[in-house]
């Protein structure tokens, strides 16, 4: 059993971490990081993983961050088999890791993610080509199994299928990556419409008729509730339509859940994510949480909930950092909004905020569409609220800014939102706050700008 003592231990190594690991190094460059993680490799680019199956890139082009980034930034690391954390105690400020090891720490951050959930499907429990698709391994797993049931179908004289079990935004990629190998793919999606969580019902059943244009088969409102199972291999699945699906392998992709037991096993407060102030520290002293584990605050409708996004954790990996650094330091995290960015094929989706609201919610629901393309505004007491875009990603940052700052939708015409507006579309004075909103200026009357003193 080895032992080991690092100033800050930081446990994962995706965004979170590594935004924590450049916070830290910015304030204190002399104590100790530890990091761990049961991933073997250099921090990557986790939205990259299905642009590797269609051969888009390479391994060699996944890495956020280069390889050189541990050693540039003094951090040791134990990555790979046996190096998941098994138990934590608060109290003695120390963690033990899967293969024994035992790590005391100062200051601990718990960057763990998610983890997928896997449906209680009767006969997917055990099963050898099921998979998941949310790391690198599981894209290379997922990838050689649909590499080997093509050659065997095609060996056979059919064509190979793939099965996967859930319509949200990993589904759909995964979806995407393994057409490029298999000769079919079926979506299933419990929910009426695919991307539930991001989509409307109209843009949903735009996204259908364009992903089967380019082969792939989703259908919403269907899923499987048993699997047939032979000599421990899935050959085909039962349909909730009561039809049957004949298959050579799953992907289960229903959905991903906060990699919070250890934090739960030690007594820290956890609600839907782990929960944190803003400052990014949990309930327990000298433990801090960033990233897919958290739970967090909506800053438009206050909803509680796990946001799991690159630039979320990014951010919250920042702060964390610092405070971790620095006790005393200004950053603070004050809640996020989902803001989503995604391409299937040669499709573009870019939604953000509130796209669903109630009836008796008081909001307003602006449409623009014309053939392939979509465009939905939800505005409320003068302030742009959320947006779907299909297919016409070119002005999604401005309207992004626009939730952000809680610019008056009052201050654009209509052609703002109709058409794709450019920097200009903002008024002389939104546009000087923009460029220089950390600087105490404005514009005077005549659109002189006047700075105050510093």
């Amino acid at each position: 059993m080895a032992n080991e003592h690092a100033d800050y231990l930081i446990l994962g190594n995706s965004a979170a971490a590594i935004s924590a690991v450049e916070s830290i190094r910015a304030a204190d460059t002399t104590g100790s990081i530890v990091m761990v993680s049961p991933e073997p490799y250099c921090v990557y680019g986790r939205p990259l993983i299905s642009y590797l199956l269609e051969g888009k890139t390479d391994e060699a082009h996944l890495d956020y961050r280069p390889e050189s980034f541990y050693q540039d930034n003094d951090v040791t690391t134990h990555f790979g088999q046996g190096c998941a954390a098994a138990a934590l105690d608060p109290r003695s400020h120390k963690v033990t890791l899967e293969d024994a090891t035992v790590l005391s720490y100062g200051k601990l951050l718990v960057a763990t993610g998610s983890v997928p959930f896997v449906p209680p499907i009767d006969g997917i429990k055990g099963a050898d080509n099921v998979f998941t698709f949310l790391t690198l391994d599981d894209a290379k797993s997922a990838g050689a199994a649909a590499t080997a049931a093509t050659t065997t179908a095609h060996a056979e004289g059919r064509k190979s299928r793939v099965i996967v079990i859930g319509g949200g935004l990993i589904g759909l990629k995964a979806a995407e990556a393994l057409h490029a190998i298999a000769d079919e793919v079926v979506v299933l999606e419990m929910a009426p419409r695919i991307l539930p969580a991001v989509l409307d019902d109209r843009g949903a059943g735009m996204l259908v008729d364009q992903l089967a244009a380019r082969g792939i088969d989703a259908r919403p409102g269907i899923t499987t509730d048993h699997l047939a199972v032979e000599d421990g291999h899935i050959v085909s699945a039962h349909l909730t339509d009561d039809s049957n699906l004949t298959c050579d392998m799953v992907v289960a992709a229903v959905g991903v859940r906060p990699n919070s037991a250890l934090l739960a096993d030690a007594s820290a407060t956890v609600e839907r994510g782990v929960v944190c102030d803003d400052r990014m520290q949990t309930s327990l002293a000298d433990i801090y949480a960033a990233g897919d584990v958290t739970q967090t605050i909506d800053s438009l409708d206050g909803a509680k909930r796990p946001l799991a996004l690159w630039p979320n954790a990014v951010a919250q990996g920042k702060v964390a950092g610092s405070q971790m650094a620095s006790d005393h330091h200004d950053d603070r995290f004050e809640g996020s909004f989902a803001v989503n960015a995604v391409d299937f094929f040669d499709i573009s989706l870019l939604t953000s905020g509130v796209i669903n609201p109630g009836p008796d919610d008081g909001y307003e629901v602006h449409v623009y569409a014309q053939g392939a393309t979509y465009a939905k505004f939800v505005t409320k007491d003068d302030r742009l609220y959320g947006y779907i875009l299909l297919n016409r990603p070119a002005a999604a940052g401005i309207y992004t800014a626009v939730i952000k700052d809680a610019m008056p939708v009052s201050s654009f015409d209509e052609s703002f939102f109709k058409e794709e507006p450019d920097n200009l579309a903002f008024s002389a004075q939104d546009r000087w706050n923009r460029l220089h909103r950390f600087y105490p200026t404005e514009l005077n009357a005549q659109g002189v700008k006047e700075c105050a003193s510093l």
